[in-house]
């Protein structure tokens, strides 16, 4: 009986595998889909109502993969990432009945959407680690398979934002979206991401380990080398273009890691292809730059450059931007760097904090998403106060069972490929604490959860 159900399993396991392959590559399609949608209603004057504005045709599409996700788990019988995400569920339902209790404002609505994005990253999770347990694919096969996803992603995401700061030239009308919109102007090209802060969160992942496949390809002779070299250069490029603070900061510390460790190896090797290298690296990123520099991506990083010094520089009564009276009071009497990194989302944090801890249920249930007119933007403070104490444990849990993996392979960290991906790593931890739009994101939380598996991967002969 048991050899017929493992049997009557199996081939349902094979088709949802194939399947979540060809997701893999669809993914960043999905998102510049997204983004069209929201831009084709806004070019068209359409003011939809809310719910209809976030139902977006791929979230739907993603909502019935969150499904098929969880249906793969339940065929795989792996009942450890069931139970967390009931957990989650559960920590989620006790913070909607905070609202019912507590709050004037509910928005279920908006309680649904964000507890859905966070176990639809727990689920890929589990999925994914669960294919790299499997003797049909195995580590080997994984670790080529996101190679290709990571580069085809970064691929994809640079060229449409090139393609938006082309066609904004050519027909000198902004198409797409851009980064910043304020009393400066607009500023900074996300193309069709209409999130930028989420888009970014992607592109600081992938690209220390796009740069371990650059120096580790072979030369431009073979073609099917191209897409490996010429990645990172799109992506340096876009990541100007986008010229968001996180993402400059998040660049410097990336360009910083690889130069000092290929010039160790230098030392070390005495190896001159590593310089060949460095050089080829180098033509690529400055053509691809003087390129766009032809439709105005020199203008737009200047111009996002000298945005961040006006933010430093202005003053308090200056702020006639921002609508919220209480609001624009706090922003002008924060210190200014306080002010350039935080984009006044610390005020929205101490007005939830607030919240949070008017009496012990909130404290360890947490307020409730529907009960904030403003999201925080800073991951972790979000689920501390929307969900409490219950829900923080409950839901960072499955993540930090993964980190304390690492930290007792520790010793494994010694090469270009684990350092490249630790560095992604902690580049999107500092970027979730500071800006969010990572673990409530179906985009940037799926794709770090993709690293997770693949640094485990990377750190262990055995299958995670």
């Amino acid at each position: 009986m048991k050899t017929n159900a493992l049997e009557w399993r199996e081939p349902w396991t094979e088709r949802l595998e194939r399947f979540f392959i060809i997701y893999l590559f669809a993914n960043p399609v999905l998102d510049i889909i997204n983004g069209i949608y929201i831009y084709t209603l806004r070019k068209l004057s359409i003011h939809p109502p809310g719910w209809l504005a976030a139902l977006t045709p791929t979230l739907l599409l993603r909502i019935g993969v969150l499904v098929i996700l969880c249906g793969y788990i339940l065929l795989r019988r792996e009942n450890r990432a069931l139970f967390g995400m009931s957990l989650i569920s559960l920590a989620a339902a006790l913070s909607v009945l905070s609202e019912i209790l507590f709050s004037e404002r509910q928005n279920f609505f908006l309680d649904a959407q964000y507890a859905a994005r966070f176990v639809y990253n727990i689920a890929a999770l589990a999925v994914f680690t669960l294919m790299a347990r499997d003797d049909r694919m195995g580590p080997e096969k994984i670790l080529l398979l996101f190679r290709r996803v990571f580069t085809w992603t970064a691929t994809i995401m640079s060229g449409s934002i090139f393609i938006c700061l082309i066609v904004s030239s050519v027909r000198d009308e902004r198409f797409g979206f851009a980064t910043y919109g304020d009393r400066f102007g607009f500023r900074g090209v996300s193309g069709f991401y209409f999130a930028t802060n989420e888009a970014v969160a992607i592109i600081m992942l992938m690209l220390p380990v796009l740069f371990v496949e650059f120096f580790r390809s072979g030369g431009f002779r073979d073609w099917k080398n191209w897409p490996k070299l010429i990645a990172p250069a799109l992506t340096i490029n876009a990541m100007l273009l986008m010229a968001t603070k996180t993402a400059f900061a998040a660049l410097i510390a990336t360009l910083t890691f690889t130069v000092l460790y290929q010039l160790i190896r230098i030392i070390k090797t005495k190896d001159i292809r590593i310089l060949l290298r460095f050089g080829q690296g180098i033509i690529l990123t400055g053509a691809i730059f003087l390129l766009l520099s032809l439709f105005g991506m020199t203008d737009s990083v200047t111009g996002s450059i000298d945005g961040f010094t006006e933010h430093l520089t202005e003053e308090g009564n200056e702020f006639i931007y921002i609508q919220d009276e209480e609001q624009r009071r706090a922003v002008a009497e924060a210190p200014p760097w306080l002010r350039v990194f935080l984009s006044g989302r610390e005020f929205h944090m101490m007005r939830a904090a607030n919240q949070w801890a008017q009496n012990p249920y909130t404290v360890v249930f947490g307020v409730g998403r529907g009960s904030q007119a403003r999201v925080i933007e800073m991951d972790f403070f979000e689920v501390l106060f929307y969900y409490g104490i219950f829900g923080f444990i409950v839901m960072f849990l499955p993540y930090a069972q993964r980190f304390i993996d690492f930290f007792r392979q520790r010793k494994k960290i010694n090469n270009f490929q684990a350092w490249s991906v630790m560095l992604g790593l902690a580049l999107t931890l500092g970027y979730s604490f500071l800006a969010g739009h990572v673990f409530f994101s179906v985009t940037g939380g799926f794709y770090f959860a993709l690293m997770l598996v693949y640094g485990a991967l990377t750190l262990s002969e055995e299958p995670v």
